[in-house]
């Protein structure tokens, strides 16, 4: 689809912002979003971090599967990655409400940058140990932590409430796009000359997400920034006002069961992979199956931009779970990647309205609190990588996922008979 032309911002004090903002409001298309100023570089940013951050959690599950061969202690790596989300989403989404969130992800990209560059000596070395892996992936994690609820409400104070959505939707494609090519360069980057590489390119990709973010000036905020309260009473008032709000509710129910319940499994294809006799790169090839089918069903949402978001997100879990049940069972190496795309290409529904459908909810002076909610919903997935984990060290990993996935069906249709507000939810 194609956009009108890139929106003017006249001169002119408080009313050329206003006229500015009007202007980028009546833009429409695909890629409206990149009509706001700065949006481009940030949106670049996002999508060389999330290359980053997929990169990192292959080559660390990969690892770890080389270094110890366990199918749980290959889980706990996604668990490290993931728990910060669960431990410090609220407190990062209150910290993103009274601070210059630009200036916050500049930061953390500056420590992990040191991070990653160190792992690739060490690895490279082969002087690495497994609690190396684990103490990297979740500094990782932190920063998506940071990166979710900073600058994900920093994008919307770039593009305004209009454009948000189609903003968000443009996120899950970047998302998507990174799981796919995170985990396929990886395999190749390790196949081709060796995991501390692959951590080396990590290193690179963050030093040029932390130019990006360097280059965009600080936007005004669209609610002033909390002041006069602190960070814990922050807190506690977003959890308090959650009951009331039932559609959020809602929502965080089924992102906390799908990631319970279903997206534990992606370490797990690292072990998986060894049914079908699969090397380093047809191991990044079949992980990057579920980003391919993701990065096509988050760009059909952003095309397309269908109304009813609620019903899409709550279709992409159900049938995710079943095409994940097929995987499972399939004893050929191109079924089983096919299905992968397919069980994506599902997810892609759900992935690409997450985080509009939070914001749409949210109230204003609330969106980095609700963001931070959102990260903690998330955070149920370290413990479905532990329970699937555990699962297949008792049974088999083909055994645990299709047990995993049925369960998640199950769950995930009691819920909404509970709460069922996000099937309305446009």
């Amino acid at each position: 689809m194609t956009t009108t032309g890139p929106a003017r911002v006249p001169a002119g004090g408080a009313e050329g912002t206003i006229a500015a903002e009007e202007a980028l409001a009546s833009r429409s298309g695909s890629f409206a979003a990149f009509g706001a100023p700065a949006y481009p570089r940030v949106f670049a940013s996002g999508a060389l971090w999330n290359l980053a951050r997929w990169m990192a959690l292959f080559a660390g599950a990969y690892l770890m599967r080389e270094l110890t061969g366990s199918p749980l202690l290959v889980q706990l790596v996604g668990t490290a990655s993931f728990l910060p989300m669960f431990l410090g989403g609220v407190a990062a989404g209150a910290i993103a409400d009274r601070s210059d969130r630009r200036r916050t992800v500049v930061r953390q990209l500056g420590v992990l940058i040191p991070l990653a560059a160190l792992m690739a000596v060490v690895v490279g070395a082969g002087r690495v140990e497994p609690w190396m892996v684990y103490v990297f992936v979740a500094a990782v994690g932190v920063g998506n932590v940071v990166d979710m609820t900073n600058r994900r409400a920093f994008v919307h104070d770039l593009v305004g409430d209009r454009l948000v959505g189609n903003a968000m939707s443009l996120e899950a494609v970047s998302i998507s796009a990174g799981n796919m090519a995170g985990a396929l360069c990886g395999g190749a980057v390790i196949a081709a000359i060796g995991n501390g590489s692959a951590y080396g390119l990590v290193a690179v990709l963050y030093g040029a997400c932390f130019l990006l973010m360097l280059s965009v000036p600080s936007a005004p905020r669209r609610t002033a920034a909390t002041s006069g309260t602190s960070v814990r009473r922050d807190v506690v008032d977003g959890l308090r006002a959650l009951p009331a709000n039932r559609a959020l509710v809602s929502m965080l129910g089924v992102t906390f069961l799908m990631n319970l319940l279903f997206f534990s499994y992606m370490p797990l294809v690292t072990v998986l992979a060894e049914r079908f006799d699969a090397g380093a790169f047809r191991t990044g090839l079949l992980a990057s199956g579920t980003g391919a089918g993701m990065l096509i069903g988050s760009a059909l949402v952003v095309a397309f931009d269908p109304k009813r978001r609620g019903l899409l997100y709550v279709g992409g879990c159900f049938s995710g779970m079943a095409c994940l049940i097929a995987f499972a069972l399939v004893p050929d190496y191109s079924v089983a990647l096919g299905l992968l795309v397919l069980t994506g290409l599902c997810a892609g529904g759900f992935a690409a309205t997450q985080s509009a459908l939070v914001l749409a909810v949210a109230d204003e002076s609330m969106r980095g609190r609700a963001m931070g909610l959102l990260s903690m919903a998330i955070g149920a997935l370290p413990f479905g990588m532990v329970i699937l984990g555990l699962l297949a060290e008792a049974t088999s990993p083909s055994t645990a996922l299709v047990v995993n996935a049925g369960a998640g069906i199950v769950a995930l249709g009691l819920w909404l008979l509970y709460r069922p507000d996000v099937l309305h939810v446009r």
